[in-house]
């Protein structure tokens, strides 16, 4: 799992394709009026003004709702990678110079809502005649969220870099805040200064050719995080999925330094990016995967799998060994100089859906297939002759062993 990674949005022109206010004014007719006042009054403001102006003609809230509702949608690869990211634990948050209303109702319509934890922007209300206002997130008094701000690479209204700020901060200890990996992903000016607060274990994805990417271009020597740019939703999908697997392994490899410095993981490993862990005092002198491993998504392994055992032999080990890696790739479950254990039968001990192509992108290599001591133990023997079959079969690589062996 990716706990530790916070993913955070902007949303007009990244999330969506478009632009939620142009679209509310184009789509409820508000067009010749918005350009009559648009050079006097400030963005916020204006829009505020607009939902003024609906109500005046007497269109409601609903009215507004139903028109978000007909937005153009969000691109089946942006939906996808939003699922992805919060299915492998990331932390998803927008932070948005539109507005709260606009934003929910937009998410509300792909069934996304419940997939961001926090959501930053322009705060809305309706007032006690019905009609639809539109505050600042920052200095516009009470029904303001945070006071005034002084930064001058922002609008008034709202400082993405003080959030930012403050999003680091809500960590819950200074190690946490340590380990925690940040991607941005935006398009506009506004994403300039929040990009400036990222540091260089974060990523920054810009939408290329677009204000942000233009002035991260202008300036690259006042950016210190890894910059990967976009430019359709198929790539920001397939970047931001890699980028995950990449801060996952630098947040696992950070705890094993930084927290159990003389643990073994063994001599190789072969899929660490997937879940599966290689032990150094476990039976053969390496362990596979436990049961339940579906490779490149969820891996249960060790302690936290319940269809394995262990139990432990009348020797003790000297050295610490890593015992569990626990559906995530950042919980790490060890101990010092504790016994020596191997993994034994469990009551529904099985090996499911285990993929030779995949082990091999992963690194797995006929050398390691063939490594002796390996082979020695049954269950992986076993496992590696159903492979093998598994290509006769037409079961493409698909492994069938079903029963876990006596090591």
């Amino acid at each position: 799992m990716a706990e530790g990674i916070v993913i955070v949005f902007d949303f007009d022109r990244t999330l969506i394709d478009g632009d939620s206010d142009n679209w509310v004014v184009t789509e409820m007719g508000l067009t010749e009026i918005f350009h009559q006042l648009r050079f006097t009054l400030p963005w916020n403001r204006l829009m505020d003004r607009m939902m003024t102006e609906l109500h005046s003609q007497g269109r409601s809230v609903q009215d507004i709702e139903a028109c978000l509702q007909r937005i153009m949608p969000i691109d089946s690869h942006i939906v996808e990678a939003i699922k992805s990211a919060k299915s492998l634990g990331c932390d998803l948050k927008i932070v948005s110079d539109a507005n709260q209303f606009f934003i929910e109702k937009i998410l509300e319509q792909h069934d996304l809502l419940d997939c961001f934890s926090d959501i930053y922007t322009n705060p809305t209300s309706v007032d006690e005649i019905g009609k639809l206002r539109i505050s600042p997130y920052h200095g516009g008094g009470a029904a303001a969220s945070t006071p005034p701000h002084s930064c001058n690479l922002c609008p008034p209204n709202l400082c993405k870099g003080l959030v930012m700020d403050h999003i680091r901060a809500s960590s819950s200890s200074p190690k946490d805040q340590i380990l925690t990996r940040f991607i941005y992903l935006g398009d506009g000016g506004g994403d300039f200064c929040p990009t400036l607060k990222l540091r260089e274990c974060d990523c920054v994805m810009p939408r290329t050719n677009y204000p942000l990417w233009k002035r991260i271009s202008d300036n690259p020597s006042l950016i210190k995080a890894d910059v990967k740019e976009w430019s359709s939703a198929e790539e920001l999908q397939r970047i931001l999925m890699q980028l995950i697997l990449m801060k996952m392994r630098e947040i696992l490899k950070s705890l094993y330094t930084s927290e159990c410095p003389s643990a073994v993981i063994g001599e190789v490993s072969w899929l660490l990016t997937s879940g599966a862990v290689v032990g150094d005092e476990l039976p053969g002198g390496y362990t596979v995967i436990g049961g339940n491993n579906i490779i490149g998504h969820h891996a249960v392994v060790g302690v936290k799998c319940q269809d394995l055992k262990y139990k432990q032999e009348p020797q003790s080990s000297t050295s610490s060994v890593i015992l569990a890696l626990s559906l995530s790739l950042a919980v790490v479950l060890w101990f010092q100089d504790v016994p020596k254990y191997m993994m034994v039968t469990g009551e529904r001990g099985e090996l499911r859906g285990l993929n030779l192509e995949g082990l091999r992108r992963n690194g797995f290599t006929m050398s390691k297939e063939h490594n002796q001591d390996l082979c020695s133990v049954p269950t992986v023997g076993a496992m590696l002759q159903s492979i093998r079959d598994s290509f006769t079969d037409g079961r493409r690589g698909i492994c069938k062993f079903r029963q876990w062996l006596d090591s």
